[in-house]
């Protein structure tokens, strides 16, 4: 078994944790040794909180996945990992993966969860329950699939992207790095600026205008 510890206590954390149960059920892989947080907690999810991200670094050879929402702070996060850790990467006994799809290093893909024919997800990507990523899409690093999302055949989604709760991309949409897509929206056009992408047809609300070349 390898030694893995969730960094971040919360709500992802609560989910990296059954993660982690559901595969061991299945291959007994990982030895969850405990979660990272400020304060003053001493246990969380029936394991021990093992204190700041400092902990870390006592240990030899560990394992980790860092459990933050927030896609600049997790990525600060991992490009700063001390030298024994490795960044773990998670995949559900029940997600149905395609042998010609590329999962990233640290990348995490919960229960249902679908990646097609030659899809491709980045480095430290979320895909949750149920979310479906078709066929020859492509992912963006550090992008959050939410459940029940649907991502349709030949799509690009950038990185940092955040695709909402129930939400549908048609096929061959191209989405823009930092872009949020909201709960339940449908998506038909290509997104070309940061913002949040809300209703069916989908409009991005507050997008940051690039400006033109002179």
């Amino acid at each position: 078994m390898k030694d893995i510890i969730i960094m971040g206590a919360g709500d992802l954390g609560k989910d990296v944790a059954w993660l982690i149960e559901r595969i061991n059920e299945k291959t007994n892989e990982w030895n969850l040794l405990g979660f990272t947080e400020k304060g003053e907690m001493e246990s969380f999810q029936g394991y021990p909180v093992l204190g700041t991200d400092d902990e870390i670094e006592k240990y030899e050879d560990v394992y980790v996945v860092c459990a933050l929402a927030n896609t600049a702070i997790r990525e600060r996060i991992i490009d700063t990992l001390p030298s024994n850790a490795h960044v773990a990467t998670l995949i559900d006994p029940s997600a149905i993966i395609h042998r010609s799809a590329k999962i990233g290093e640290g990348s995490m893909i919960f229960a249902g969860a679908m990646v097609g024919i030659e899809a491709k997800v980045g480095k430290c990507c979320t895909v949750l329950y149920n979310a479906a990523v078709n066929h020859d899409v492509e992912l963006g690093d550090y992008t959050t699939v939410y459940p029940n999302a649907t991502i349709s055949g030949r799509c690009h989604v950038g990185k940092y992207c955040e695709i909402g709760t129930g939400a549908s991309i048609i096929q061959h949409v191209s989405i823009c790095d930092n872009a949020k897509i909201g709960v339940g929206a449908a998506v038909f056009t290509n997104i070309k600026n940061p913002g949040t992408t809300v209703g069916n047809p989908a409009v991005t609300m507050g997008a940051k205008k690039k400006e033109e070349t002179k």
